[in-house]
């Protein structure tokens, strides 16, 4: 298969703009919390993210994984694989997703230990939390069908899926907050509403595009106990993966904590724009896990090397467009979040980092696709695990020099090393379709 700049546009964009939306929920509500104009809001806000986040990181893998086997199983055109590449995850992911809920209480009583965020903070935190945590099951069951369906090739499917449930949140957000004046609790409840919405979505279009009837095959479901040890042996690599970087984003939130609520605040919203330029990468990487995981499917070696020279070519593109963005709309950026003067001032002393973080942050996004796509993952855990390290030594000695510059610093360092210490084992990809 030649695989064209065209071939690869129509798998990426509406994966990039699905995926982007993601980021979105944080973005906005943190926003239109910040239109409030209490800082301990927004840290509120910040910290139930976090929170939240964390549980749903820990478990990123349901997608990453699912999206990888998903695209195998199209190159080999199995319909048995198809059916068993969503149907386990969704057992898994569900029963996972009943857990949360049940063990809320230490959930929360461990978070809150970790992070120590103010009273005022801690207090509005867990108001979020609260309220969230109902919607765990429908949360990681959207990873698996989201996944599915991005293994499947069913680019519109996800876009359609991820944008309505992203939009009626931010609705949703508007409604409760600005007009009812619900507070926290008004986000909360109306991403609860979304999160829900989205799931029920998904499924329905799972069932309407997939080329043969799921149901002749849901004894695919059934798995014992050789079964699930292979799927946890697949898989954690991915989680160790996940709590690397899970450490690294809550030690990010604790350390701005102890900084000050208003630093705290600052960073969030900093964060929040990270967030925005990864999903941006993150599509690129679903689209490459695609191409690559069909690549392993049929043996295509030439395939996984259009695949890879594509992945590089719009990496670079969208490097030098977000740079340009992040560079002339500084002061507009900001604006979105907050009109507070102390808040607004320390985004701006912070923000020449956001001008380097597409460079440094691109490459090791969107390669990391291509390595789960294919089903090398622990080189992605090893490369992980060693950035963290340099992460977690570089803050220790950055924040009492420099106090918030040397955090930040350990951040943009996090993200170099997530390419420097991957891209060596790109060798062990190309093996996949010998």
């Amino acid at each position: 298969m030649n695989l064209t700049h065209k071939d690869y546009f129509k798998i990426a964009f509406p994966f990039i703009i699905s995926t982007v939306t993601q980021p979105l929920l944080g973005a906005v509500d943190t926003a239109v919390i910040g239109k409030l104009g209490i800082a301990e809001l927004i840290g509120g806000v910040a910290i139930g993210t976090v929170i939240m986040n964390t549980l749903y990181w820990l478990f990123g893998f349901f997608r990453v994984s699912t999206t990888g086997q998903s695209a195998i199983a199209l190159g080999k055109n199995s319909h048995v694989d198809q059916a068993s590449s969503l149907f386990r995850p969704c057992v898994l992911a569900l029963c996972v997703g009943l857990s949360f809920i049940a063990l809320q209480s230490l959930i929360w009583m461990g978070a809150e230990w970790v992070i120590s965020p103010d009273a005022m903070v801690g207090q509005n935190a867990k108001v979020y939390f609260d309220i969230m945590i109902f919607g765990a099951p429908f949360v990681l069951l959207n990873y698996t069908i989201i996944g599915w369906l991005m293994g499947q090739a069913k680019a519109k499917e996800t876009l359609f899926t991820q944008v309505f449930g992203n939009v009626l949140n931010i609705v949703l957000d508007l409604l409760f907050v600005l007009y009812f004046d619900m507070g926290i609790a008004g986000v909360a409840i109306a991403t609860l509403i979304a999160q829900i919405t989205t799931f029920v979505i998904g499924a329905i279009l799972v069932l309407k595009t997939c080329q043969f009837s799921l149901f002749e095959y849901i004894r695919t479901a059934k798995m014992s106990r050789k079964d699930l040890k292979v799927i946890a042996s697949s898989n954690m690599d991915l989680l160790l993966r996940t709590v690397c970087i899970l450490v690294f984003f809550n030690m990010m939130a604790r350390v701005g904590s102890q900084l000050g609520s208003d630093v705290l605040a600052a960073n969030a919203i900093l964060m929040q724009v990270t967030f925005l330029i990864s999903y941006m990468f993150d599509g690129i990487a679903n689209a490459s896990s695609v191409f690559a995981g069909k690549a392993v499917g049929q043996k295509d070696s030439k395939l996984l090397d259009n695949v890879i020279k594509l992945n590089t070519q719009w990496t670079t593109g969208f490097i030098i467009v977000l740079t340009l963005l992040t560079l002339l709309f500084k002061q507009q950026i900001v604006m979105l979040f907050t009109t507070l003067p102390k808040l607004i001032e320390l985004y701006l002393a912070m923000s020449p980092w956001l001008l380097v973080f597409p460079l440094v942050a691109g490459y090791g996004l969107t390669f990391y696709g291509i390595f789960t796509g294919t089903g090398t993952t622990r080189p992605v855990r090893n490369s992980s695990f060693i950035t963290l390290m340099v992460f977690l030594i570089v803050q220790f000695v950055g924040v009492q020099l420099w106090g918030n510059h040397g955090l930040w610093l350990a951040f943009i360092l996090f993200y170099v090393g997530r390419f420097v210490f991957l891209y060596p084992y790109i060798g062990q990809v190309k093996q996949k379709c010998l």
